[in-house]
């Protein structure tokens, strides 16, 4: 019996050392935080030779960081900015010498982590942030938040869609913005979490987007200016800012194409317009109607998105959308005025043509370069030949509403193109199927007689060209089948964007095709 007694008393004389051990540690962080007048430390947590706690002194909430340095407890980071003053304390996991983390927990389902280690000099570096909500099923959706040196200092945002297995599936998102103003609060002794682009909001759990970084990004690039307001959209930095000369602008800072800060200016904008308006938060408010902007795909032009009259339609109001070459209504849902058209580039609007209906858009666009398939029974589809001629081979058929390009007239056929640069398809069509367009207003594409499917999966695959090229994924909002290519592919057009490719029919739920 006594040969078990032995290794007992031993392992029992190594737990009381190691128990009295922790509290003189704790004892004497305690001490030198009281010297430093900061009392009643919080969730404090030592792992080696770091320790990390809360302290609310005058009223703010503070992250205290010690270190040991030379048998010596020392407090190294003392920041007042690091945590949400209006939230309750966040959860302090220290989860090793080098890296620490604080968690708010928002709902059942939403989190936000901030992160921070401590790099080979010894020093705590830069804070990232991370957003997670699992209240979407089997699935959690969440954005991330980091800081790099990279190109004077950039802001890297991604977005990721991940099962309960951490396998990501389709929706990720990347998102680089200028961020070289950060490089003196992005480290831990310093970190200002209002400085960031976007917090949450711990009373309702909603992402806002924080004043602070788009004051400092403004200052930065565009010192000359005064700031009025900004907002995080399409991936880029949109202001609403005042020129020395007095003008308003809206400007949109285009970065991640080339990791260069490209400033896109709109021409000067009524005096009374402002930035945001009741649910409408991030349109701009212009003659007494919303108005919504947005980067094209090309990421070189601002075009008007949509544009919304409380006065149409009654008290329901009225939106009219707008895209390359296109305007159309939600109340015709149907039709589709197509032509060039002046809304397409904020750098060249003359604010006072804003349209309040699809009649006034109509007058000022100009269709004359176009046509549109219009078939003697909307349920035939039109060819398109290869050679101004009916034996020549048919490089698809074609719907009543599709919209083509003329590029010339052969008798009675038309040599027309389909597309844009990146999907292209030139052919010939007879002319007498075709209805021309004018410098006196717009065509109006009536597109019901094309078939309203929708893709069997969240992201479609679009193809640049039938069974080769690039490939993207898509959504498939306000996407219009104009035409079929043999027994495998639709021809898409997605008027918003203006975009045009091609998808397998298995892709899309049957339907009248």
């Amino acid at each position: 019996m006594r040969k078990f007694l032995l290794p007992i008393l031993v392992l029992t004389i190594i737990m009381l050392c190691a128990v009295c051990s922790a509290e003189d540690i704790t004892a004497g962080i305690t001490a030198v935080l009281s010297d430093a007048g900061l009392n009643n430390p919080i969730q404090l947590q030592t792992w080696g030779d770091t320790a990390v706690c809360f302290i609310e002194q005058n009223g703010t909430k503070n992250l205290i960081v010690l270190e040991n340095k030379s048998g010596r407890w020392e407090i190294t980071v003392n920041n007042p900015t690091a945590l949400i003053q209006n939230a309750d304390w966040p959860e302090l996991n220290v989860d090793s010498d080098n890296a620490i983390f604080w968690t708010y927990h928002l709902s059942d389902q939403e989190i936000l982590r901030y992160h921070s280690t401590k790099n080979a000099d010894g020093i705590w570096g830069s804070v990232d942030q991370y957003y997670a909500d699992s209240g979407y099923g089997d699935y959690t959706h969440a954005w991330s938040t980091l800081w790099d040196e990279a190109h004077g200092g950039e802001i890297i945002r991604s977005f990721a869609i991940s099962d309960e297995n951490d396998n990501t599936s389709d929706g990720y998102i990347i998102q680089y913005l200028p961020g070289t103003w950060l490089g003196t609060s992005i480290k831990l002794a310093d970190f200002d979490l209002t400085r960031f682009p976007t917090l949450v909001d711990p009373e309702y759990g909603a992402w806002f987007e924080t004043d602070r970084f788009f004051q400092d990004a403004a200052a930065t690039l565009m010192p000359d200016c005064t700031y009025i307001k900004g907002l995080l959209k399409d991936g880029a930095l949109h202001f609403l800012v005042q020129k020395p000369t007095g003008a308003k602008v809206y400007v949109i800072c285009e970065y991640a194409s080339n990791r260069k800060a490209n400033l896109i200016e709109s021409t000067p904008l009524p005096a009374d317009t402002r930035l945001g308006v009741e649910n409408f938060t991030d349109c701009l408010w212009i003659n007494q109607c919303t108005v919504a902007i947005h980067l094209l795909s090309d990421q070189k032009t601002m075009s008007i998105e949509y544009i919304y009259d409380d006065a149409v339609n009654g008290t329901d109001g009225g939106f009219l959308f707008f895209g390359d070459r296109v305007v159309w209504s939600d109340a015709e849902e149907q039709m589709i005025l197509y032509g060039d058209h002046p809304w397409n580039d904020i750098t060249q609007i003359d604010w006072n043509t804003l349209p309040r209906n699809l009649d006034e858009a109509a007058a000022q666009m100009d269709s004359s370069r176009y046509a549109m398939v219009v078939n003697p029974n909307p349920a035939d589809r039109l060819h398109l030949r290869e050679q101004a001629d009916r034996g020549s081979r048919s490089q698809g058929k074609y719907y009543t509403g599709t919209p083509v390009t003329i590029r010339g007239n052969n008798g009675d056929w038309a040599h027309v193109v389909l597309g844009n640069t990146q999907s292209m398809r030139q052919g010939y069509m007879m002319k007498r199927y075709l209805v021309y367009g004018s410098t006196e207003g717009a065509l109006r594409l009536d597109t019901s007689a094309m078939p309203q499917l929708l893709p069997r999966s969240e992201m479609l695959q679009v193809f640049e060209e039938p069974q080769m090229g690039k490939n993207t994924l898509h959504r498939g909002d306000s996407m219009k089948i104009i035409g079929i290519i043999g027994d495998e592919w639709y021809h898409v057009w997605f008027p918003a964007t203006g975009e045009f490719g091609f998808v397998k029919q298995n892709d899309l739920w049957e339907g009248n095709g």
